[in-house]
């Protein structure tokens, strides 16, 4: 190796190091939190006299604009933090695992945002564990990072900005939709390449009213709704999948019928289940009913094993990627 080769090397080298240090730095500085899903979660807010009002300094630091900065005690890690984002309700819930108590009466959260209409601290324990509930106006998408000077920095965006598509999925009571639901998130999830976001109107046993399911729908900005249901199966014993659609609106560039058609196919194909057809939906249902979007409601009919809705939640998941590639 010549002179001139051996230093081409060891500039490479230098540069390679200086590169890998400044992104340990980076990383060392700023890590993301997860923020967990709670749709339907209910929320244990303790006694009024274990509660008060957050202080808020709305002298942010420069570069720091329409960012939520929340002071943490200096014994607390990422490992004590957990972010609940409880959108039915449009809260941020941050739980944390302190031993300073009262640490938030004496030190402010740092924001300009005018998007808060609460910020309270809940004690939750005698040695300083807290939730932190934050409601906003409308529904937000939130993205946060625990930085180097013990700070988590919370940033808000409308979910139209921050995602290519969203679809709300709505499974009524009954245990084989809310399992389907919950499978199809873990698809949702798992998929790092369509860039879609899925609002789901409950997570757990709980019950959501009707008003709460269609402002999800209205406040996402969803593109796409999917019912989910569960009946027996009829009098001649059938059992299988059929897809109902709202007959009353005709939508542009994707109509209720196609949208039940696609996801009914891809349904079926997936769950090895057969179609029992795509029918036009019963009056009473006034969610689908009053749905200006492309809506379908997909009813099981009969037995369905866990293998069953975990195949049946890989076919939601399929037909939603069909009708957004159809759509566009």
């Amino acid at each position: 190796m010549t002179n001139e080769q051996m230093k081409k090397v060891a500039i490479g080298a230098s540069v390679f190091a200086l590169v890998s240090i400044t992104l340990m730095l980076h990383r060392s500085a700023t890590k993301h939190i997860l923020i967990t899903d709670a749709a339907g979660a209910p929320v244990d807010r303790g006694l009024s006299d274990n509660s008060y009002t957050l202080l808020i300094d709305k002298n942010v630091p420069q570069g720091k604009e329409n960012t939520l900065i929340i002071p943490l005690p200096g014994s607390v890690s990422s490992d004590n933090i957990l972010l609940e984002d409880g959108y039915l309700d449009h809260e941020l819930r941050i739980y944390i695992d302190s031993r300073e108590e009262g640490f938030y009466k004496d030190n402010p959260i740092v924001t300009d945002l005018d998007i808060l209409e609460k910020a309270v601290c809940v004690s939750r324990n005698d040695s300083g564990s807290v939730c932190l509930d934050f409601q906003t106006d409308q529904l937000y998408v939130n993205e946060s990072s625990l930085t180097e000077s013990s700070t988590i920095e919370v940033k808000f965006s409308r979910p139209a900005e921050k995602y290519d598509h969203i679809v709300v999925v709505d499974p009524e009571d009954g245990n084989a939709p809310l399992d389907t639901a919950l499978f199809l998130k873990g698809v949702a999830d798992a998929d790092q390449e369509n860039d879609i976001k899925i609002y789901f109107t409950r997570q757990t046993q709980e019950p959501v009213d009707r008003e709460k399911r269609l402002s999800l729908i209205k406040d996402s900005q969803a593109d796409l709704l999917v019912e989910l249901s569960a009946e027996d199966a009829d009098a001649q014993g059938k059992n299988g999948l059929t897809a109902y659609y709202n007959d009353k609106y005709f939508v542009r560039r994707m109509d209720n019928a196609r949208f039940g058609d696609i996801m009914l196919r891809n349904c079926a194909l997936k769950s090895g289940t057969d179609g029992l057809g795509v029918l036009p939906e019963r009056p009473e249902n006034e969610v689908l009913g009053t749905s200006k979007i492309p809506s379908t409601r997909i009813n099981l009919e009969g037995d369905f094993g866990e293998k069953d809705i975990e195949r049946l939640a890989q076919g939601i998941y399929s037909g939603i990627l069909e009708t957004f590639e159809v759509m566009e």
